[in-house]
């Protein structure tokens, strides 16, 4: 598979598949109200694994964006009220929010885990989120292309993109869309600018 497009296809047709099987295989589709804990915490480690690899995507594809030159736009207010009634969605990100410390008073008290079924909202919405994804990704691509348009305007830093942890625990085809997406990124990469330290 040495033509980029072709890779690229079949990676996209691999992880729409591996996504919703993930769901549909523990019956997310038909929106239950309650799941088991370990039903839980299986697929969320799956959705976890597969997230990374549907960014890895993303990101390659807006490596290959062609890009019209950065205009000046107008920054947006983080700070407007929310609105009352909205109701609970996931949002799946492509940037990662920069980790800091938690405060020792956000911790809370150590309880112990109640036993019995935990709600599937939350699973619902990450699988439903990471569907609507794949359905818009070129939208998703085109906005990081964006970013990595400022971040190289700015001068930031090549990306460092290491292999995937525990690909091992991958069905098989899954795995070679890893592997393949880790050495195309690696390539795609050395087009990135050097900053300048001068």
């Amino acid at each position: 598979m040495t033509d980029r497009t072709a890779f690229l296809s079949q990676a996209f047709n691999t992880l729409a598949r591996a996504i919703a099987e993930a769901g549909v295989n523990v019956d997310l589709y038909k929106t239950p109200e309650t799941i088991s804990k370990t039903v839980n915490r299986k697929v969320r480690a799956e959705l976890k694994r597969l997230a990374v690899l549907l960014r890895r995507l993303i990101f390659l594809l807006a490596l290959q964006m062609d890009l019209a030159p950065l205009k000046a736009r107008v920054g947006s207010n983080y700070y407007e009220p929310k609105q009352e009634g909205a109701e609970y969605r996931y949002i799946f990100t492509m940037v990662p929010a920069p980790s800091r410390p938690c405060p020792h008073f956000l911790k809370g008290p150590v309880e112990p885990p109640t036993p019995g079924p935990v709600p599937a909202a939350p699973l619902i919405a990450r699988w439903n989120a990471m569907l609507d994804t794949m359905k818009h990704h070129k939208r998703r691509a085109r906005r990081l292309a964006r970013t990595l348009q400022r971040w190289q305007a700015a001068g930031e830093a090549r990306p460092h993109v290491p292999p995937v942890p525990h690909a091992h625990r991958l069905p098989a085809t899954v795995a070679l869309v890893s592997g393949g997406l880790t050495v195309q990124l690696v390539e795609a990469l050395k087009a990135w600018p050097e900053p300048d330290t001068s």
